[in-house]
């Protein structure tokens, strides 16, 4: 009898997805993507999802998935021994790209107070710190900004990733796509907006039903700060009120865009 030939079996690619400081959204938006989550799992080797499984390993992977900030003395030392595993670290939404809403008071010097303000004198289990992104302690090879991050960017990111291709970074703001959507300009109308300073990916999602951008993907790092802000105080909107909605979501990485801005 001929021999039969051995098919040669390719090792799955190992993945990990963990969380951090932040709501957990886009690890659900994952879990929730039932059209897509067992292409998933038929195309790479889920190592370690908390959400999904209660039995992580802690292993060498190939890509992490890494959403929430880091804002504790132990998720410090946790971001560091997964980034030490992983060839590919990716930060997925906001909380890890930018530092999240936790972080919309970002290098203000006031952490301790506010921390005592709302803590009291407790003992903690584990040191807090003040809410930073993810690559403010380890390097970040990708990122996919979100709250929550788009499915279809997720998956065409992954897909990419396991096939050995670099993902494509988004350059163009909410604007762009909202006016490949054809809405009214908010800021023709002398409303607040920040779709021209904000990362584009959402669709444009908040204009399409009637809301204004409040930059929850993160800063655009083209977008005329200084020029916008003055435009928005011209319509009667105080700049103390400009700037907390900017910091809102931008975090610490708005930060490099807004320092030299003068608003009085």
């Amino acid at each position: 009898m001929a021999e039969q030939k051995k098919e040669k079996v390719v090792a799955k690619p190992r993945v990990g997805i963990y969380g951090f400081t932040g709501c957990a959204g886009d690890q659900l938006l994952i879990i929730h993507s039932e059209d897509q989550l067992l292409k998933l799992f038929n195309a790479v080797d889920i190592r370690s999802f908390v959400m999904a499984s209660s039995q992580p390993v802690e292993e060498e992977i190939d890509v992490a998935l890494i959403e929430g900030s880091i804002s504790t003395e132990e998720e410090k030392a946790h971001i560091k021994e997964i980034r030490n595993r992983a060839k590919v670290l990716v930060a997925i939404g906001n909380c890890a790209v930018s530092g999240g809403p936790q972080a919309m008071f970002a290098a203000d010097g006031e952490f301790a107070s506010r921390l005592k303000q709302v803590y009291g004198e407790v003992k903690f289990i584990t040191d807090p710190i003040e809410a930073t992104p993810i690559d403010a302690h380890v390097t970040v090879d990708y990122y996919l900004p979100g709250c929550p991050i788009s499915q279809s960017q997720t998956f065409a990111l992954l897909s990419r990733l396991i096939h050995g291709a670099a993902p494509d970074e988004i350059s163009h703001p909410v604007c762009h796509e909202c006016k490949m959507n054809e809405n009214h300009c908010l800021l023709v109308e002398k409303s607040f907006c920040l779709g021209s300073l904000t990362m584009g990916g959402c669709g444009s999602a908040c204009i399409n039903n009637g809301l204004p951008c409040v930059g929850c993907w993160g800063p655009n790092r083209d977008g005329n700060f200084g020029s916008i802000f003055k435009l928005l105080t011209s319509f009667g909107i105080g700049t103390d009120d400009i700037m907390r909605r900017a910091r809102n979501y931008g975090g610490h990485k708005i930060l490099q865009y807004i320092k030299d801005i003068k608003m009085r």
